[in-house]
């Protein structure tokens, strides 16, 4: 995601990513946005094309400084993705860089205050919950898997299949089909 306007994907492109009408393995230009195809855009697309949640992912190191025209960029895309009632969550990676203490034990991240402060901060520079905002660290320069590592990326995963689920319940009850 660039912060500059007319730089990365438009925000029409993310539109019609989300809405299902981009084919596969097609390949955006910054320069000019997906034209989707009169036909298919006119069709509601299938639940299967559909987007069913979006995952920011965000360095700790660096929320605190990121440009204010790239959160007013991710503003207006959250904004998109609450409109077509998406679930959004935020993966907060390298998580052990931003606190020494997390660095030193991974099991602490839960009862550092530096790190519920950056979860607070991402909450509110992105306007989503606490509640989804995920911790995790990163493999960087591991040789070998770390059960702590792997624990805060499953759940991160089971968290975002429990949301994309959600999703799939939302829907059943709109279209009046129960479980």
């Amino acid at each position: 995601m660039e912060e500059q306007s007319g730089a990365g994907l438009d925000i029409e492109d993310i539109s019609s990513i989300l809405q299902g009408h981009v084919p596969d393995r097609y390949k955006f230009n910054p320069m000019a946005p997906f034209q989707p195809d009169e036909q298919k855009a006119s069709r509601p697309a299938s639940l299967q094309e559909k987007i069913h949640c979006v995952v920011y992912v965000i360095d700790a190191t660096k929320i605190s400084i990121m440009p204010d025209k790239l959160q007013e960029k991710l503003a207006s895309i959250r904004r998109k993705v609450n409109s077509l009632g998406i679930t959004q969550i935020v993966l907060m990676t390298k998580v052990d860089e931003a606190c020494p203490l997390v660095e030193e034990n991974l099991q602490s991240l839960y009862v550092s205050s530096y790190i519920k402060s950056k979860v607070q901060e991402v909450s509110s520079r992105l306007g989503v919950p606490v509640s989804c905002v995920l911790p995790v660290k990163n493999y960087s320069q591991e040789l070998e898997l770390e059960l702590n590592c792997d624990v805060l990326l499953l759940t991160a995963l089971q968290q975002m299949l429990r949301f994309a689920d959600d999703y799939f319940d939302d829907i059943r009850s709109v279209e009046g089909n129960p479980k």
